[in-house]
């Protein structure tokens, strides 16, 4: 009985070597797969994280030129104004430069010109 024991013993084990060197193998496998998937997903969320920043940058870079523009517009705008005003001025003041050489070449203060 002891023999029979042995024997069956050594039966099994023979019959379970394989099966342990496949399980072995297989959770091998497993772990480099699951590492491999790991890797891709903290690849992908890495990824997704620098475009999220590049995004609120250039967004942020996006609201700052608009509000140069909105400001350059109204600085334009005002110039424009003061330009208009400026030029109204100087011909307002040229009139009465011509007005009053006239006046003074009239009057015998300046030569006259020919």
């Amino acid at each position: 009985m002891m023999m029979k024991r042995l024997g069956c013993a050594a039966l099994l084990a023979a019959v379970s070597l394989p099966a342990l060197a496949d399980a072995s193998s297989e959770l091998l496998s497993a772990q480099a797969a699951y590492r491999q998937a790991l890797q891709a997903q903290n690849k992908g969320d890495n990824k997704i994280a620098d475009l999220q920043y590049k995004l609120k940058n250039a967004e942020e870079r996006r609201q700052a030129a608009e509000n140069d523009i909105s400001r350059y517009r109204a600085e334009l705008q005002q110039a424009s104004e003061a330009k208009v005003n400026h030029d109204s001025t100087l011909k307002a003041a040229g009139e009465r430069l011509d007005a009053a050489w006239r006046a003074a070449q009239q009057s015998g203060v300046l030569p006259q010109q020919q």
